[in-house]
């Protein structure tokens, strides 16, 4: 494919850039993002720039000092601990994550069965949309080869700014290629279904009853780009716009307590029903 012979001239440093690029876009709209900041250290330690690694660093592990996160603090010490001789803030950190409750204040259970206070703020707000797991889209696109390094640029960009817009409105990969007028859209979602092991499946041809699709919040629903089209008894067909986002499937699991399918949507079709179950409230 086109896309991919271009990708194969890369240099790869430059893609690494391209990622950082993108994701500080991230954080100038939420801050405190921990997959962007985590995903930026790496990053600046792979192009060699460990004072940026470093500072991102840092910013996560006070992040994940603030939250309590006693898991991830066992990962950010160590990853710290490589830093431990570049100065007084770095050890002040390191004593800090060390000064978290440990296993055994937590009754004997190990840090991986503590719950964080990152994971139920979102289980208490399913509806939140992640700019970071549509961005983890586009990347596996454009490591693909299925879209380009300016296509990529383009769509990081696009859901930044998006993302920031209070409108209830779903934002998505899907969505941007459309909005854009890319002419790959089919063959993207071709691959992407392929991928995923996840059926295209063509809304239009499917009478959705409102109240099965309401076993869905309308605003979860929109933002988050799921949609429950058909089922029987417990077994639930769902319509994603990422099929990538294993979050989102774990979250329409939960909230349904049921057996989920998941199909490959277009964003028209995906929009269109949208309307329908808007006017149906």
């Amino acid at each position: 494919m086109a896309g991919a012979k271009q990708r194969g001239g890369m240099n790869a440093e430059s893609e690494v850039w391209q990622a950082i690029t993108a994701f500080e876009q991230i954080l100038e709209v939420m801050p405190d993002d921990r997959s962007s900041l985590e995903t930026l250290s790496h990053a600046y330690e792979h192009v060699g720039d460990r004072a940026r690694a470093l500072d991102y660093l840092l910013r996560l592990a006070g992040v994940v000092l603030a939250e309590g996160d006693v898991e991830t603090a066992v990962h950010i010490r160590d990853r710290l601990s490589e830093y431990a001789e570049t100065g007084e803030e770095v050890r002040s950190m390191l004593e800090q994550l060390e000064a978290l409750p440990s296993a055994s204040a937590a009754g004997g259970e190990s840090a991986a069965h503590v719950p964080t206070p990152r994971m139920a703020r979102d289980d208490e707000n399913p509806a939140m949309f992640r700019v970071t797991d549509e961005l983890a889209f586009a990347w596996k696109l454009f490591e693909a080869g299925e879209i380009s390094q300016e296509d990529y640029s383009a769509v990081a960009h696009d859901l930044a700014e998006l993302s920031i817009d209070p409108h209830l409105a779903t934002v998505s990969v899907l969505h941007v290629l459309e909005t854009r007028a890319f002419n790959g859209l089919e063959r993207v979602m071709g691959y992407a279904s392929r991928d995923t092991k996840t059926p295209l499946i063509s809304l239009q041809a499917y009478e959705v009853a409102p109240e099965k699709a309401h076993q869905l919040d309308l605003e979860f629903m929109i933002r988050r780009g799921a949609v429950i089209f058909g089922g029987v008894l417990d077994e639930l067909l769902v319509a994603v716009l990422n099929p990538y986002d294993a979050h989102l499937r774990e979250d329409v699991a939960r909230q349904t307590g049921c057996t989920c399918h998941f199909f490959l949507a277009s964003p028209s079709e995906f929009d269109s029903l949208m309307s329908v179950l808007k006017a149906a409230v």
